[in-house]
């Protein structure tokens, strides 16, 4: 009795083998992706604004959004993790337009920020616009605050 049910679980064993993946290469098909089309956004945050030392501004955001109501709402699909000593931020997109969203923070004490535009101490000013990306191509864009 114990060798037929030893006999069954290697037959059992041998049938799993041949049954899992192949066990040689070279016999799969190869898998032909068509790759999906993709450009590069290269968006440069500058931010020029008299008054203010270098110093005392810092970058706060920059954001990508499918459309703009979608912009309006804050709701982006896509956010760079800013850094002052940063300039250039790359995204890899499909293809089409896009609406970025950038701020800037004034962190001067007194009538500083006021005089240069900025709503008040520790306030932000932002910047947007439209860009569009092409397939196969690097798009260069700047941000604009005015």
């Amino acid at each position: 009795m114990q060798s037929i049910s030893l006999r069954i679980v290697c037959i059992l064993m041998i049938g799993a083998i041949f049954s899992c993946d192949k066990l040689w290469p070279g016999d799969e098909e190869p898998l032909i992706v068509d790759p999906e089309p993709k450009g590069i956004l290269d968006m440069a945050f500058t931010y020029h604004v008299q008054g203010i030392p270098a110093g005392r501004m810092k970058k706060v955001q920059l954001s990508l959004a499918y459309t703009a109501e979608d912009l309006y709402k804050g709701i982006f699909f896509t956010q760079a993790n800013v850094s002052e000593p940063v300039v250039h931020y790359r995204f890899e997109l499909p293809p089409g337009e896009y609406y970025y969203y950038a701020t800037v923070i004034c962190l001067c004490a007194g009538d500083s920020c006021l005089y240069s535009g900025f709503p008040a101490r520790n306030g932000t000013i932002a910047a947007g616009g439209k860009v569009t990306v092409e397939d196969g191509k690097i798009t260069n864009y700047a941000t604009q605050f005015h």
